[in-house]
Order: structure tokens, then C-alpha cells, then sequence
């Protein structure tokens, strides 16, 4: 900011000079490019003569009068500095281009200071602003006055004979200290031989999965530099710092940090307790505890720190929960921005930087478990419309979860007990825009995702582009053990609800009514719009021609201020004013209790519903609902599984009668009954009950859909009968079976039998998978679906979550340059 007796800095006539030099000598150009730039010219005329320079030795073409004149009327600018008599005075202003990097530097510092100047207002400006947050105003003042400082560092070409002196002096200190780590020290005897220490300007990345010590580790190589007298800093980002004291306290005592954390010390401990507490203070570590730290802010204090004290080693713990100072397209990029500034802060204060980093489960995948940098990359995304099922009931589209930005507990497939749990899911966020494909599986369920979201299989997590039509993925075969609140819609409401969803009309500018061809259907609704809205509606039934028309008019006079209740009702569900082919069950019906949803497809079915025993020669017992809208008829599916039944969703072509229909069945013996028991349908349909019950009654269930894949005949079961010595055929006929080889190893297994199987060869895991709350289906198609805008979910622990009501691999994986 500029004071009335001072003049902004700049320098006119070395920016002449700069210039004439140029124009005299065009070779000068390399020895000022490196340092300058067109902005820090402070005559603009200046700044675009410069940069037409620039182009011209870019395009490789001569630096002349004739040249630059001509590039700067091709750029319109011509006449604006001056006209060719300008550029002449440009020649005429300096003798010779010998001074031209002394010019170009008072060129520079008068920029710099002009830079600081401004850097000054804006941190003042800040200052001003009292409603912001104070770290926030502190941090944006620090990275205002940083920028300011980074544009000078610039690293000079060096000849390589130089480099070679260099190189040749360490080699031979090198040489007279063989044996010894010359780096930092880890304390560890075999790395410090491998690695010969910890080398300045190192950026060292320890990535492992969750819960196997990365946090040990580090803290442990702090510990043992600080002992040889190396000042290190530690960035906890997922403990405070007196939990880091705790752990270091554990270790130089070897007492149980458990009994560290609750004060249990035993008499005769105190006197190690109390000398460990004394050796560590004298050491010298410095421990930050701040959560969420940014790259800038890691950078400020490290480098404060290092001014003060000397640093010898940066300990990070851990990477992925920095956070970054630029706005990033997507979680992928900001991770590699943070890794990037690490780096270069290493390079800064020529020391080595320590960071933890999980590592994705690929390695898991691999028989020798030796992770590769592909591990720490990122994994598939999904579309904003996916909806992720969270532990309440309700399904939230993970393109809502990223504008909200907060946690969230979600659903998630425990992979050692093959049981769905809640978790909670760190944050989602936008990833920008790519090509997705749309994945369907037999049973009618489907998620658009890239090419790289990976999906489970019995023995992998399997990238989208590498599964194949046939293969089973994992989905939640069932959602009757999810927890839910009380219920916050009457039985009334929600059957009213499936009569209106089903057969209603809810458009604005047309009466509420309800259509349908059965008197006793009419008469139901009626009593329950009664029953909902009490003297606020005037129900009347209609006949016309061979149907039945419901009226569910208001008593009230309508106007703009006063709704028909039912309208009101139906908005405020969030399904009001939709056609049929775009009608959905609205998301507070997710969150209710089972009685309340089954009531509501009780009523549901009673009016596009149907069930019976269909199929002369070969009779099956089938249940479907059939609705134009295919969103309607993946959220009935959804609501089916919440009381144990699995159903498939499928499209049925209507040719030239109009728009396809969406049919939801549910066949097998243990679905259909279930349907029969615990939802079953109100009206003339309801006879229909009987048939199936009566058409199962001597039947025994026999599943082809419902089973576990072949594969684990390989695995688990091949690895568990080898263990306990038992031969293969031998099984078999513990089976009840005729022994037939490895036939057998071509048939899926049901439940039972892998039950069965699983208890005979003494294996926990095939027990597990046998009474898994996994569904095994088959994909039935994956497409590609156009360019589209894909988000990220972060879930720590489980790393995975289920969503469109299949199991998805946790989106987030890590990218380093290390």
C-alpha cells in the first residue's frame, strides 16, 4: 500500500535496459528468462513488449525491430506502447546487453517489493474482516505473504563438471565412512544398512493397511533419532499430543500402554515411569497435535520450527488426513498437491520428511502381499444419483453427501464375518467428470460407476472393467436387522400412500382422485383418507363406466394460501405433482419400522399387483407388481429386502402400447411365503394368498439363485480339507454323496450345503459365508452410459459401503510420488 510520500517501487529505466538489451544482444534472454516475468514489468507497455519477446523465442524465430513490431501489431498492441518510435528508443536506451541480468534483477526486487506491498493490504484487509475465523485469517495471511516468497526460489542450470565435483566429494565421504548411517537414524539395525540412514531432502512414505503399526513405526524412528540427537518434529493428525507422549512412554518403560492410559501403575513402576518421563523430556522432539492440518500451515511451523531450533527429521501421521490450501477438482488431486508439498519442504530444508499412508487392499489380493504404487492410487467413482444406503433406513445420493460435507453412517460389509454393519463414512466429495458405465445384475439392480470402482466377488475386490457377465458380485441379500427409529407415518397414512402411489392421480391442476375397478378398493380408501384427514376432506365415490373414480376433495374453501390436505400431504412427502412413469416411495417411508412399510406394500399390491399359481404343464407360484416408473419399482424391491425378501426387478416392452413397463417378481418358496405371511394384500386379491401357500405346502425349496459360488470349492474348502487330512472322497460321502471327482466343483452351493460342507471340513470361513447377509448374483450386463459428474466416499475401517443396494468398494485410495 502505497503512502502519500512514498512512490510504489519500480525502476523505469531498468526496465528500458532489460529491454534494449534484448533487442541489441537477443542471446541475453537466457540468462534473465529463468528469473523474470512479463508481471513484473510495472509499465504494462513494458510487460507486453517483454512477453511478445518471449513468444518470439518460443516459436524460435528471430528477436529483431522488424520481429517484435510485427508481433506486437499481430497482438494489437502496437500502437499502444509507442509505435515503432518506442521500440527505437528501447535500442537507444542501453549501450550493451553485458549488464542485462544486473538489470533484470532491480527489475525483479522492485516487483517483489511491489508484491509485498500488496501482500501487506490484503493481510491487513484480512484483519479487518472480525466475522472470520481467526486460524483461517491467520492461515490465509501466512499463505498470502508465502506466495510472495515462492515465486524467487528458481534453481540455475549447473554444468555437469560442477555436479561431478559435487558427486565425487560425497562418494568419497562416502567411501571413508562405510558402515555408518550417514542419514538420520532409525534405530533400526537392518534399515539403517539398507538405507544408510535417512537421507536429506527424502520424501519417505510408509504405507501399510490400517491397524498393522504404521503409527509405531514412525514414532519409533522418531524416538531413536532423537536419542542420537537428531531434532525432530512430529504432525500427529489422528492422536493428541498426549496420546503420542502415552505410546513413547510405553515404549521406553515397556509398560502396557492400556494401564498407562487408565493410571494403573503398580508400585515398582513409578521409578521407571518417572525415569522415562525425565529421558524423554531431554529430548529433542517437538510434537504437533493441530487436526486437519494443511500442507501451508505443516510448511509455516516446520519451517519456524527449523529457524529456531534446527530440524534434523519431519515425522507425518498421517497423510490422508491433511487437508490441502488450494481448491482441488477432487480428493485425488489435493492428496497429490499434499504429497508434492511435502516434497518440496524436505527439498527446502534438505532433511528427510516421514509420512504414514494407508494402503489400498489390492495388496491384500496378492499371494506375497508386496505392495506396488499402484496400491496408493485411486480407486473407481460413482455417479451423484447413486444412492448410498445409510444405517437409519434411509438412501441418500452420494452427490448430497458431498454437498453436505459431514460424516455419515452407512452400511458396510464386514469381510471376516460376512455380516452388514454401520460405519461411519468419513466425507464424500465431487472427482470431476468421466466416462461411466452402468452395471445390471440379474436381479435387476444396477449402479453407474467408471471403469475402475471395484466390486466383490467371493475371492477379490474386482475392478467394473474386468468383471464379466456370469460372475457373482456381492449384494445385501437382506435389510430386516437394520435399525430403525419409531415410527413417524401411521398404518393409515402409509397405506393411503400405496393406494395413491399406485393408482392415484397427484398432479397440480387436476382433482385428487383414485381410480380403480373394484368397489371394495374405492370404499378402502375412502376410510382411510377419513381416517388420515378427518373433516378436512369430502371423499365421494364416482362410478363411470366399468370403474370406480375417488374424489378426495377438500371441505375447506381452496385458494392461494389454503391446499387440499392431500396435496399438502403428498408435497410435504416430497411426491407430489408426478406422473406414473416418474412416481417414487418417498424417503421418510424408508426410515419406518417393518410394520409400517409392510402395510404400506399391503396397499401397494392391491392395486397393480398380482400373484397366483400361473403355467399349466409346468405351474409356478409367482408375485409381481408391475408400475411404468422404474424408480418406483427399485424402491418397492428395496423395501422388500427391509423385510427379507429378495425380489427382481425387470422390463417388460409394451410395443406399440405405450411405455414399457417395470415388473418386480418374487418366485422361490422361502420369498413368495414370506410375502404371503409377513405383507400379503388387501381387497378381492387377497383370495389369491391361498393358492401359493397351498401350491408350496408339499414342496421342497431347490435354489438355483440363492447359493454360494462354485469358486469356494477351491477356496475355502479344498485349503480346509487338506488341513484336517481328509480326502476328497471321503467328503463326499460324508456328503451323502456318490463320489464323482471334481465334478462336484462345478456346482454353486446352497446355503444348506455350504453349511453342511463347511462344518465337515472344519472351515469357520465357508460357516461364515454360509450364514452371510451376502446375496451372490450374477451380473447380467455392464454398458457403457455417457460422461458424467462422479463423487468419492471415504469409509475408514471396513473400506467399503452399499450403495443401489450392492456392495462397493471404499472410493478412496492414495496417490504419492513416493
Amino acid at each position: 500500500m502505497a503512502t502519500p510520500d512514498k512512490m510504489i517501487p519500480h525502476n523505469v529505466e531498468a526496465e528500458e535496459a532489460v529491454l534494449g538489451s534484448l533487442l541489441i544482444d537477443p542471446e541475453a534472454l537466457f540468462r534473465v528468462s529463468p528469473f523474470l516475468k512479463g508481471e513484473d514489468f510495472y509499465i504494462q507497455k513494458n510487460a507486453w513488449i517483454y512477453e511478445a519477446i518471449l513468444a518470439l523465442h518460443e516459436r524460435r524465430e528471430p528477436i529483431d525491430f522488424v520481429t517484435l513490431c510485427d508481433e506486437l501489431e499481430r497482438r494489437g498492441q502496437l500502437e499502444e506502447v509507442g509505435g515503432a518510435a518506442y521500440i527505437t528508443h528501447l535500442i537507444n536506451a542501453v549501450p550493451s546487453a553485458i549488464h542485462v541480468e544486473a538489470y533484470g534483477h532491480i527489475v525483479e526486487q522492485a516487483a517483489i517489493r511491489r508484491r509485498l506491498i500488496s501482500a501487506a493490504s490484503q493481510i491487513a484487509q484480512l484483519a479487518y474482516q472480525e466475522a472470520e475465523d481467526i486460524d483461517q485469517t491467520v492461515d490465509r495471511a501466512e499463505q498470502t505473504l508465502f506466495n510472495v516468497s515462492q515465486r524467487r526460489i528458481t534453481r540455475d542450470l549447473a554444468p555437469i563438471q560442477e555436479i561431478i565435483r559435487r558427486y565425487y566429494d560425497r562418494i568419497e565421504y562416502l567411501y571413508a565412512h562405510q558402515g555408518e548411517p550417514l542419514g538420520v537414524p532409525t534405530g533400526f539395525i537392518d534399515l539403517d544398512r539398507l538405507l544408510g540412514g535417512l537421507q536429506r531432502s527424502d520424501f519417505i512414505l510408509i504405507a501399510a493397511r490400517p491397524s498393522v503399526g504404521k503409527t509405531s513405526l514412525c514414532l519409533s524412528i522418531a524416538r531413536n533419532a532423537a536419542r542420537h540427537g537428531q531434532h525432530v518434529a512430529i504432525f500427529s493428525l489422528e492422536m493428541s499430543a498426549e496420546q503420542i507422549v502415552q505410546r513413547l512412554v510405553a515404549v521406553e518403560t515397556g509398560i502396557d500402554a492400556q494401564r498407562l492410559r487408565l493410571g494403573d501403575l503398580r508400585e515398582e513402576e513409578w521409578p521407571l515411569f518417572v525415569q522415562a518421563t525425565g529421558k524423554l523430556a531431554d529430548l529433542p522432539i517437538f510434537i504437533d497435535d493441530t487436526p486437519s492440518i494443511s500442507a501451508l500451515q505443516l510448511r509455516t511451523k516446520a519451517r519456524r520450527l527449523h529457524a529456531e531450533h534446527g530440524l534434523d527429521l519431519i515425522v507425518v501421521d498421517y497423510l490422508q488426513l491433511m487437508t490441502g490450501d488450494v481448491r482441488a477438482e477432487n480428493r485425488v488431486q489435493e492428496v497429490s498437491y499434499i504429497s508434492r508439498s511435502l516434497k518440496g519442504l524436505a527439498r527446502e530444508l534438505d532433511l528427510p520428511v516421514v509420512a504414514a499412508s494407508q494402503l489400498s487392499r489390492a495388496v491384500e489380493q496378492r499371494s506375497d502381499k508386496r505392495p506396488v504404487l499402484a496400491d496408493l492410487r485411486e480407486s473407481g467413482c460413482l455417479t451423484g444419483d447413486t444412492l448410498v444406503q445409510l444405517a437409519n433406513g434411509r438412501r441418500v445420493p452420494i452427490g448430497q453427501l458431498a454437498e453436505q460435507g459431514k460424516p455419515a453412517w452407512v452400511m458396510a460389509l464386514n469381510e471376516t464375518t460376512w455380516k452388514l454393519e454401520p460405519i461411519e463414512a468419513r466425507k464424500a466429495w465431487r472427482v470431476g467428470v468421466k466416462p461411466v458405465f452402468r452395471l445390471r445384475t440379474q436381479l435387476g439392480r444396477e449402479v453407474r460407476a467408471t471403469a475402475n470402482h471395484k466390486f466383490r466377488t467371493l475371492s477379490e475386490w474386482k475392478r467394473l472393467d474386468q468383471l464379466e457377465p456370469g460372475e457373482h458380485i456381492a449384494l445385501p441379500r437382506s435389510w430386516e436387522h437394520l435399525p430403525t427409529s419409531m415410527a413417524t407415518m401411521s398404518k393409515a397414512e402409509a397405506a393411503l400412500l400405496g393406494h395413491l402411489l399406485g393408482d392415484g392421480c397427484t398432479l397440480p391442476r387436476h382433482a385428487v382422485q383414485y381410480t380403480t375397478n373394484k368397489r371394495e378398493l374405492a370404499d378402502i380408501v375412502v376410510e382411510l383418507a377419513t381416517e388420515v384427514f378427518g373433516n378436512a376432506v369430502s371423499p365421494r365415490v364416482e362410478r363411470q363406466r366399468n370403474w370406480w373414480q375417488v374424489f378426495l376433495s377438500a371441505t375447506a374453501h381452496l385458494t392461494h394460501e389454503t391446499r387440499n390436505p392431500v396435496a399438502e400431504w403428498m408435497d410435504d412427502l416430497g411426491v407430489w405433482g408426478y406422473r406414473s412413469h416418474e412416481k417414487f416411495v418417498p424417503a421418510r417411508l424408508f426410515e419406518q419400522p417393518p410394520e409400517i412399510i409392510s402395510q404400506f406394500l399391503r396397499h401397494l399390491w392391491a392395486t397393480d399387483g398380482n400373484m397366483g399359481v400361473f403355467g399349466r404343464k409346468k405351474p409356478r407360484a409367482t408375485v409381481y407388481y408391475a408400475t411404468g416408473s422404474q424408480r418406483l419399482a427399485l424402491d418397492v424391491q428395496h423395501l422388500l429386502l427391509r423385510l427379507g425378501i429378495v425380489a427382481r426387478v425387470s422390463r417388460v416392452p409394451q410395443g406399440n402400447k405405450g411405455r414399457d413397463q417395470w415388473h418386480v417378481t418374487i418366485t422361490g418358496k422361502p420369498d413368495a411365503t414370506a410375502f404371503v405371511e409377513r405383507i400379503g394384500v388387501v381387497g378381492p386379491k387377497a383370495a389369491r394368498l391361498q393358492a401359493i401357500e397351498e401350491f408350496f405346502r408339499h414342496r421342497e425349496h431347490n435354489t438355483n439363485r440363492d447359493v454360494v459360488p462354485k469358486m469356494a470349492w477351491r477356496s475355502p474348502v479344498e485349503p480346509a480339507r487338506q488341513a484336517i487330512g481328509m480326502s476328497a472322497r471321503a467328503m463326499q460321502a460324508a456328503l451323502g454323496t456318490h463320489y464323482c471327482g471334481t465334478g462336484l466343483y462345478k456346482s454353486n452351493l446352497s446355503r444348506a450345503r455350504a453349511l453342511r460342507v463347511g462344518r465337515i471340513v472344519q472351515s469357520d470361513a465357508l460357516v461364515r459365508l454360509s450364514q452371510s447377509d451376502i446375496y451372490w448374483d450374477k451380473v447380467a450386463s455392464i454398458e457403457p452410459d455417457g460422461v458424467e459428474e462422479v463423487f468419492d466416499l471415504e469409509v475408514p475401517g471396513h473400506h467399503n459401503f452399499v450403495a443401489g443396494d450392492i456392495v462397493l468398494h471404499n472410493s478412496l485410495e492414495q496417490d504419492a510420488d513416493v
